[in-house]
């Protein structure tokens, strides 16, 4: 058994007090790994930057030399040694759901951050000693042994355990069938007890209707309520980190659909990615960059039934649900990199792209488009199976057959899996969705016509986006559309001071033919004069009901969307 112990004597510097104690055999050498990334973030952490007052022990407290050997290894000389003990601090001050926060008012660790590994002991059991004051309510899901401890059965566990104390915590529950479901809430928060529980059950019961049962007796929703803006959720095993705001009155609608999207995306992957997972990472190597081309299941499947789930519960209406298809339209069809690379290319690519916008723009978001193509597949698989069969059929076979315990899937396997549920017409059909930058408007036109629904095109509301193709971050230009006869004229990185002699703002511009515009190039001042042009640009779509939609279709989207 590993012991680790975690104490605070200076809540204010920040710093986790870290000691670990590891048993080992004479052996010449260990490697201490801190992970070099984290479940549910796909690219390389910095978490070893955080990382200070680092020495080794042995059992009579002589100092043992060591050395870096890669940027997350410390290897230790360990010769005639049989306990090894860890002495370092942690710098914990990043406040999102995968960072963890030491102050005065709470202590919050993801110990994926900050807990060394071996792989030597990697599956050995962890008894966790954390120093939490008497007076403060904790959340984890970990195990509580006799003695106020928690028990992990490996690393991994542990890693996947984050806690959440503070004298503030608010702790709600409530079940669904013989599943039990915490919510460790810290902040102000602008919903009441009762809508958190009542909506947080909702959609736990659709979800668990759905998949036919919940993996876990108990899951916690540990929740971080801001009151500046954020929005960000972290899946674990039988928990999830939510971090979210402004929690003030005038943004309590924002608020509310932003915590109830997030909270039922992490949800769900509670099947898909904790425990439906790729064969690459299964089990999680976290040492290193693990690549995978199949985000479009981990992210795509999951953010599209993140929200559907919310509708078919009866949490969103079908306003509220077109609304959320609508912003993934946006943000698909407003994106260049569509043209640039396939999901299946952006999901290998993550660990170089990581989650920054690039320009020019080369990938697709596996959530944004992953969640579009899974909507497309949804519907044909309905529409092949005379709606006995969906996209969640394919979820819990995944789930049945290819858990990470069971060695995860392969992107074959998954495609095998669609075209077993959905009918050997749809190979094609994967094949576009996945391994192509086919434009996507016809296939979801194609799809949502079988449940009474249209596509709208519609151009964007603000002129400057769409009659010049530029975005703008206030005044600064951070995207160009590729190929737009604006590239000719301006630049990333331009500072617009004024449009045809009115000093620019984000109030409503008027174009001319020609326009002078008044720029700051580095450390010049020019004056430009850009055409408006008769092309648009950042076109997008919106999802209305088809006027005259057939008794079949309204039927179709009755079943697609639930009765709610």
């Amino acid at each position: 058994m590993i012991d680790c112990k975690i104490s605070f004597p200076k809540p204010l510097t920040h710093l986790l007090h870290i000691e670990l104690r590891f048993h080992i055999n004479n052996q010449s050498s260990l490697d201490l790994i801190l992970p070099a990334w984290r479940p549910g973030r796909y690219e390389l952490a910095p978490f070893v930057e955080n990382i200070q007052g680092f020495t080794v022990l042995d059992s009579k407290s002589n100092s043992l030399k060591w050395r870096k050997t890669k940027p997350n290894i410390w290897t230790v000389q360990t010769e005639n040694t049989q306990e090894l003990v860890v002495r370092y601090q942690y710098y914990a001050n990043r406040m999102d759901a995968g960072n963890s926060v030491l102050n005065d008012q709470m202590i919050y660790i993801n110990f994926i951050n900050c807990v060394f590994f071996t792989k030597k002991h990697q599956n050995d059991s962890i008894n966790l000693k954390v120093d939490i004051p008497i007076n403060y309510r904790s959340s984890c899901s970990l195990t509580k042994t006799d003695s106020g401890d928690y028990l992990a059965n490996n690393h991994q566990q542990l890693v996947d355990s984050p806690i959440l104390a503070s004298p503030d915590l608010k702790l709600l529950s409530y079940s669904v069938d013989d599943y039990y479901f915490a919510i460790a809430l810290l902040g102000n928060c602008p919903l009441t007890e009762n809508e958190l529980i009542t909506d947080f059950k909702k959609f736990s019961e659709s979800q668990i209707a759905a998949m036919g049962g919940f993996p876990t007796n108990q899951y916690d929703f540990l929740i971080h309520s801001l009151d500046y803006p954020h929005y960000h959720g972290v899946e674990h095993q039988n928990s999830t980190v939510l971090v979210l705001g402004p929690n003030d009155k005038p943004n309590r609608g924002a608020y509310y659909e932003k915590l109830m999207g997030v909270a039922s995306h992490e949800l769900f992957h509670t099947w898909n990615v904790t425990r439906i997972r790729p064969k690459e990472m299964s089990p999680y190597r976290f040492e290193k960059e693990t690549m995978t081309a199949t985000g479009f299941v981990t992210e795509g499947f999951t953010t599209y039934y993140g929200d559907l789930f919310l509708k078919q519960s009866g949490v969103f209406d079908q306003q509220d649900y077109f609304k959320e298809l609508n912003t993934l339209f946006n943000r698909h069809f407003e994106n260049f990199g569509r043209h640039e690379s396939s999901l299946v290319q952006s999901s290998e690519n993550l660990w170089v792209d990581g989650y920054k916008n690039l320009f020019p723009s080369k990938k697709v978001s596996i959530y944004v488009k992953g969640a579009l193509c899974a909507l497309i597949l949804d519907l044909k698989i309905r529409k092949n199976t005379s709606n006995e069969c969906a996209l969640i059929d394919v979820v819990k076979k995944l789930y049945q057959n290819h858990t990470y315990e069971k060695g995860g899937y392969t992107k074959k396997q998954v495609e095998e899996i669609i075209i077993e549920i959905g009918g050997p017409d749809i190979s094609a059909l994967i094949s576009s969705l996945y391994k192509t930058t086919e434009e996507l408007d016809s296939y979801l036109s194609e799809a949502l016509s079988y449940v009474g629904c249209e596509l709208k095109p519609k151009t964007h509301p603000d002129i400057i986006n769409s009659k010049l193709g530029i975005k703008l971050n206030g005044i600064v230009i951070v995207e160009i559309a590729p190929k737009s006869h604006t590239e000719d004229y301006l630049s990333v990185g331009d500072e617009i001071l004024k449009i045809n002699n009115e000093i620019f703002s984000d109030a409503e511009i008027s174009l001319v033919e020609n326009n002078k515009f008044q720029i700051k190039r580095g450390p010049r001042t020019l004056d430009v004069m850009v055409p408006r042009g008769d092309q648009t640009y950042y076109d997008s779509y919106e999802i209305l009901l088809m006027k005259e939609a057939s008794d079949t279709q309204r039927e179709n989207l009755s079943l697609w969307l639930g009765n709610n």
